[in-house]
């Protein structure tokens, strides 16, 4: 039987998880010297720690060894294994994965790069339970998932640059700028890293453009699911209603936790989609 492994990144709801038997091998959150598992700090506490914490937390990968605890009892049953998981270009979590498969010796696990997170490992990981649930083969499975990577669309806004200035994965020069003019860059996941696509100058602007964009993805490429992701913002349900004014899809929203919410802050929305082509 071929089993689906994902990292935390996903977000998956615990009810899916537990009908397929989804695998997850957490990420880490450290706040100073208190390490969390993201599957064992809820939401709710992280947002909260992360509001009032003097100093921002920290994220690692998972280990190896994190890995193998979770393929070895797999493959012991005969199991094949996809494993899906966040962007290599953003985290080790890809590596670690590897360095497991080395040290168990085996031929039945398969690596796909989501080139993202969030969103785009669920709807990975149900788009091949789909080829699983079908009866295509272990690899045949495995080539249908790495190419639906293509399809995978997304853009995204933060309300605070800081988070992400401070994780790294934007230049003090460009948080700096966007504090001082108040601007909105319109950011991707393009090839697997975070890419400025372009700026607003205001919010509400910045989520015109998200509209636009999911409008323009929908008329050229399809849509076969479309996902609000976001952070604690309160702003939600007014992005979900313009939305559906865009698009005649149905709208599926992802609230994510620690890993993401350390570069991303408490408060930012964006569009995940999975196109049709």
């Amino acid at each position: 039987m071929i089993k689906i492994v994902v990292d935390s990144t996903g977000y998956i709801p615990q009810e899916i998880i537990e009908k397929y038997d989804i695998k997850v091998v957490p990420l880490k959150v450290r706040f100073g010297n208190e390490e969390f598992k993201e599957t064992d700090i809820s939401v709710e506490e992280f947002y909260r720690r992360l509001t009032s914490s003097t100093e921002l937390p920290k994220t690692s990968q998972p280990s190896p060894q994190d890995f193998m605890e979770v393929y070895k009892p797999l493959i012991d049953e005969g199991h094949e294994i996809i494993s899906i998981h966040l962007s290599q270009k953003i985290s080790g979590t890809i590596n670690s994965a590897r360095v497991a498969i080395e040290l168990l010796k085996t031929n039945k696990i398969r690596i796909v790069d989501s080139m993202s997170t969030t969103f785009s490992l669920r709807f990975l990981a149900e788009f091949a339970l789909s080829l699983i649930e079908k009866g295509l083969p272990f690899e045949e499975v495995y080539k249908e998932t790495v190419n639906a990577v293509n399809r995978i669309y997304n853009r995204f806004v933060l309300y605070h640059l800081k988070y992400l200035v401070e994780g790294g994965r934007l230049s003090k020069a460009g948080g700096l700028l966007g504090d001082i003019l108040n601007i909105k860059p319109i950011l991707s996941f393009t090839n697997g890293e975070v890419k400025i696509e372009s700026v607003a100058r205001s919010l509400n602007k910045a989520k015109d453009v998200l509209l636009k964009f999911v409008k323009e993805i929908s008329d050229t490429k399809g849509i076969d699911r479309l996902a609000i992701i976001h952070g604690i913002n309160s702003d939600v349900k007014e992005f979900e209603e313009k939305l559906k004014e865009s698009v005649n899809v149905p709208i599926e929203k992802m609230l994510c936790g620690a890993v993401i919410g350390v570069y991303a802050g408490p408060e930012w929305i964006g569009v995940g989609i999975f196109g049709k082509t």
